[in-house]
């Protein structure tokens, strides 16, 4: 059929318009895309430049994973006191962070746009344009007190003077509260999810700042007159609390804030590590969630404990008239607290009262003594400063510690960490998943040496040492793992068969049956599990060589723990891996040697009755294979299951509770022959709490893990150590049994220093009835204690 001529030309222009889009959009840059926001919108409104990557993230990388857009908003630009220029300096750097999350070009489109008929800075990812940073530049406060300015518009409904919107330092804008709010509200809007920080806690348990933004956000919410999910973000605190993310995010994260640093203070090496706050908040990410349509106030106070890691014990109320003390741990009303906000101008210290739940009095500081007493929030006795990193600070501005088991107050000035206190009594001090040194005999002379990990400063990798234990001796690099760190790479610093310290885990055992034991490095890779074998030549370990590639079915997210020990008797180690159920319990499988390889695991036991928190200790008897016991968590109760092994399948036997003095979150626990090669008993360590002795600060108790009439029996007492410092084993050699402990050594402290102090070996001979011996030092580890320190299970 033929085409009427006018018809034909009416087509040929519509084609022709068709392709004149398709090529202007293929020339427009991605940023002038209308993005995709179907998926999804998060909106994050935070404080400063790196609040969202430090406390946030990897929230904000997963809904950006899935498609949805991002849309962040600071409203501090720079910091404190800072001029212009340090306000785009942040910017640049928090740029670059996002285009690295982004997986794109560091190329952004920068505007400045109306909102609600205020200028905003906006900066909108080219390759990317769902992400989208907006910022308000408002002048930021102080961390430590001084002038508040988000406060005196929150609070005192000052009028603040943004820093300039345009880069010739032109363009300032005025906000009061209701204009902020307005702002706010037009930005929120189309969120389909909201982050913010928390803004129940008071200054300066975090950053005042943070307080502030994550009320406004609150409070603007609410009026969008729709139900939006929303969570608010724990900052500061969560330092000392547990790591709480799975290792390959927290690689990613490293990656990505470290990449911030790179501009923001030009260096990146207290990223890589956890001897510094930034460090610490990278491996955790604490939340609580909410909705916009539930009305709150703009604070609500939430009971806390005040936990003192050094004592392993908690801030108590002894009743009305009285002083706080130090007790156990108890969880009673006598140890739960609030910090109550006092009528202070924003920005002041001594803004809060130490408020007793039992007896809802407050403490006070009189003629250098606490008294517990009637509140007035008048009375500036009773006006603490609840200090960010930890520290807290009297109404005389004397600084609250532990000294032998004893609550103390001193001078503020070259504090330890026995002065650091924490607001749960779960933290990163008594996680029971942590591991340090692992021990063997390296050269196959029959003498023990002591192996750790130690992060790289400048980057993801690790160096290991090994250190003799039977003498005082200078440990040896027996290997470095060194992967550079480049901020504006787009791939992950740890691909391609890096081995690096957050994303593996370590063992050591005889894995080639030499007589020498040898470095396990388990990572994720080709969506299974690699073990990666570093063979002892007796004086260094030799570069990774691929043992075994397990299938899918195996991967380290899903495996609580691995365990090295020769459970076949073939006089070679093999790896355990006990992988979570999907229904409950464990599975446990055995991935035998051949020596120069491994073999494909081996289902040798259903362990659907075992707790996924198990923690399994290996019971090494000479000459035959080994055997196991399950640690558990059972409902507040420290439990074990021995394991036996035949070769070929392992059979669990009865649980057995331990007494209630045995709590699992302040146990420690080894296994070794302590009566012989034969004989293996349990070693368990606990902080010394019942006050009879200020200065004992660890109990150790033995028992037989086969027998099931065996109880716990009090075998030795350690002075003057702190239990949350010191992690125990046990070695024989030569005939010789000692107990050693791998321990931090006390320091003083810095200011943005969470744990001060080096790593240090101490022995102890011990007899076949369990007396130890003297001390015998055997020195400080070069590097940071905390450095050392790894997660090497799943679950806690």
């Amino acid at each position: 059929m033929r085409l009427s001529a006018t018809r034909f030309v009416r087509d040929s222009f519509t084609a022709l318009l068709a392709l004149l889009a398709l090529l202007l959009l293929a020339v427009l840059p991605a940023a002038a895309r209308a993005a995709d926001c179907s998926p999804g919108t998060l909106i994050t409104v935070v404080a400063h430049l790196d609040d969202d990557l430090l406390f946030v993230d990897p929230a904000i990388s997963e809904r950006l994973d899935a498609g949805w857009c991002i849309t962040t908003v600071h409203l501090i630009g720079g910091a404190n006191g800072a001029d212009f220029a340090y306000v785009q300096t942040r910017e640049r750097a928090s740029r670059l962070a996002y285009a690295r999350m982004a997986g794109v070009r560091d190329d952004w489109l920068e505007s400045t746009i109306a909102i609600a008929g205020k200028l905003v800075h906006q900066m909108v990812l080219k390759d990317k344009p769902q992400v989208r940073l907006l910022e308000f530049r408002l002048p930021g406060g102080g961390v430590r007190g001084g002038r508040e300015p988000l406060g005196l518009l929150w609070e005192q409904h000052a009028t603040l003077s943004t820093y300039p919107m345009n880069a010739d330092g032109s363009a300032r804008v005025k906000y009061d509260r209701d204009s902020l709010s307005a702002t706010l509200q037009a930005i929120l809007a189309p969120a389909s999810e909201i982050f913010t920080l928390n803004p129940d806690t008071v200054p300066f348990i975090e950053h005042p700042d943070h307080i502030y933004a994550a009320r406004i956000t609150r409070h603007v919410a609410q009026t969008l007159g729709k139900s939006v999910p929303i969570e608010y973000h724990v900052t500061y605190p969560t330092g000392g609390w547990p790591g709480n993310l799975p290792a390959a995010e927290v690689q990613r994260k490293r990656d990505i804030v470290a990449s911030y640093f790179s501009i923001d203070g030009g260096e990146s090496s207290h990223v890589f590590g956890e001897f510094q706050w930034d460090g610490n908040w990278i491996a955790r990410r604490y939340a609580f969630a909410d909705r916009s349509d539930r009305r709150a106030a703009d604070f609500q106070s939430r009971p806390v404990q005040l936990f003192n890691a050094a004592a392993s014990r908690c801030l108590s109320s002894a009743g009305a008239g009285h002083a706080p003390t130090l007790a156990a741990c108890d969880g009673s009303a006598a140890q739960q607290w609030r910090w109550e906000p006092l009528t202070v101008y924003p920005g002041n210290t001594r803004n809060a009262a130490l408020v007793s739940v039992l007896t809802s009095q407050c403490i006070a500081e009189r003629d250098g003594y606490l008294v517990s007493e009637t509140c007035d929030q008048w009375d500036m006795a009773q006006r603490w400063t609840p200090w960010d990193f930890g520290l807290v600070y009297t109404p005389q501005r004397h600084c609250l510690g532990e000294n032998a088991g004893e609550l103390v107050m001193r001078g503020c000035t070259s504090l330890t960490t026995r002065f650091r206190w924490a607001a749960t009594q779960r933290m990163q001090a008594n996680d029971p998943r942590l591991a340090t040194a692992m021990y063997g005999d390296l050269a196959g002379s029959g003498e023990q040496a002591a192996v750790y990990v130690q992060r790289q400063p400048h980057g993801p990798g690790f160096n290991v040492y090994a250190v003799a234990l039977a003498k005082a001796s200078r440990p040896a690099l027996w290997y470095a793992s060194a992967v550079p760190f480049d901020p504006r790479a787009l791939s992950p610093s740890c691909a391609n068969d890096k081995l690096c310290f957050d994303s593996a885990r370590f063992l050591l055992g005889d894995f080639d049956g030499d007589g020498k034991a040898d470095l396990m490095v388990v990572t994720a890779r080709q969506a299974g599990t690699a073990f990666w074998l570093l063979r002892s030549t007796g004086a260094r370990f030799e570069a990774p060589r691929l043992w075994l590639q397990t299938s899918s079915a195996f991967k380290p997210e899903l495996t609580q723990q691995y365990v090295a020990a020769d459970f076949t008797g073939t006089g070679r180690a093999g790896v355990l891996i006990a992988q979570k159920r999907a229904d409950s319990g464990l599975d446990l499988w055995v991935a035998s040697s051949a020596g120069s390889s491994g073999s494909a695991p081996a289902l040798w036991a259903q362990a659907r009755n075992l707790r996924q928190n198990a923690n399994f200790v290996p019971l090494k008897m000479a000459g035959s294979r080994a055997s196991l016991v399950a640690v558990e968590n059972v409902d507040g109760r420290l439990a074990l299951t021995p394991i036996a092994n035949d070769g070929a399948r392992l059979t669990l036997g009865e649980r057995k509770p331990l007494p209630p003095r045995f709590s699992p979150d302040f146990v420690k626990v080894t296994a070794g022959a302590t009566q012989g090669k034969d004989s293996h008993a349990l070693i368990l360590l606990t902080p010394h709490l019942d006050g009879s002795n200020g200065d004992a600060m660890i109990d150790i108790a033995t028992m037989n893990p086969h027998d099931a009439t065996s109880t716990p029996i009090q075998a030795a007492t350690l002075s003057g150590m702190s239990w949350s410092d010191v992690f125990p084993a046990f070695v024989r050699e030569n005939g010789h049994a000692a107990l050693v402990l791998y321990r931090r050594v006390d320091a003083t402290l810095g200011d943005f220093y969470f744990t001060g102090g080096s790593a240090a070996l101490s022995r102890y001979a011990v007899t076949e009835d369990f007396a130890l011996g003297a001390a015998q030092e055997l020195g400080e580890l070069p590097g940071l204690f905390s450095e050392t320190v790894r997660i090497d299970r799943l679950a806690r």
